[in-house]
């Protein structure tokens, strides 16, 4: 459920992600709390789109082929 933040709205997918390093020029990287895997993301030229997608995806996999999450 997506929480209000003064005017924003937080999008649920960040529950699965972790920001591990800001850059100067607007792009973050993020790591995936399942498969550990390292994305950038700008949310002035990307929004959060392929971030639910890689969510889906690995949530998929996961009822697959369990995943350790550590």
């Amino acid at each position: 459920m997506p929480r209000l933040c003064g005017l924003k709205v937080i999008s649920h997918v960040w529950s699965h992600y972790e920001r591990i390093e800001d850059g100067d020029d607007g792009w973050w990287k993020v790591r995936c709390s399942h498969y550990h895997l390292v994305l950038c993301y700008n949310a002035q030229q990307t929004g959060t789109t392929s971030l639910m997608r890689h969510v889906e995806r690995c949530l998929e996999r996961n009822l697959v082929k369990p995943i350790r999450i550590e």
